[in-house]
C-alpha cells in the first residue's frame, strides 16, 4: 500500500514537471551602469543625473557614500577613489530589482531581477575622483 501511494505521487509529481512551462534563458550581461546618488554627513543623499561628471556639493565629513545602479547580471564589481582600488568590503550592500522605471523599488515574488543597487563605502574621503566598473562598463565621477 504505502510503495503504491508513493508511486501515484511521484507520478503526479512528474506529470506537473512535465506540463510545466519553464522558460531558461542565460542572464543578460551588464549593459548599463551609472553613479545615481552621493551621500556624506555634509549633505545628504544627492541624486546624480544621467551624464553627470561631478557633483556641485562639498561632499565630506565622516561618511561619504555612493549608490551605483546596474542592468544586468555581473560577476567582477571593482571601484576605485583618487586612483586607489576599494576591497571588495566597500560594497557594504547589493540589492537586486526587478522595475526599470524604479530601482530603488523592492522585487515581489515571482518577479525577475533586471539589475542591482550597490552601496559604497568611501567614509574617510575627503571627495576626489570615484570610478566603478563591471564587466568592461564603467562610470566615472567627480565629488567634490
Amino acid at each position: 500500500m504505502k510503495n503504491s501511494r508513493k508511486a501515484l505521487l511521484f507520478m503526479a509529481a512528474a506529470s506537473l514537471i512535465a506540463s510545466a512551462n519553464i522558460a531558461a534563458a542565460p542572464a543578460p550581461p551588464v549593459s548599463y551602469v551609472q553613479v545615481r546618488y552621493v551621500g556624506s554627513s555634509t549633505q545628504g543623499w544627492k541624486p546624480v543625473t544621467d551624464n553627470q561628471l561631478t557633483t556641485s556639493e562639498d561632499h565630506g565629513g565622516p561618511q561619504l557614500r555612493v549608490l551605483t545602479v546596474e542592468v544586468g547580471y555581473s560577476y567582477s564589481p571593482f571601484a576605485q577613489i583618487n586612483g586607489a582600488y576599494l576591497p571588495q568590503s566597500a560594497n557594504y550592500a547589493t540589492v537586486p530589482f526587478c522595475n526599470y522605471s524604479n530601482f530603488l523599488e523592492q522585487c515581489s515574488p515571482g518577479q525577475i531581477v533586471v539589475g542591482f543597487v550597490r552601496y559604497w563605502n568611501l567614509d574617510g574621503y575627503q571627495g576626489g575622483s570615484f570610478w566603478y566598473q563591471n564587466n568592461s562598463i564603467g562610470d566615472r565621477m567627480n565629488i567634490l
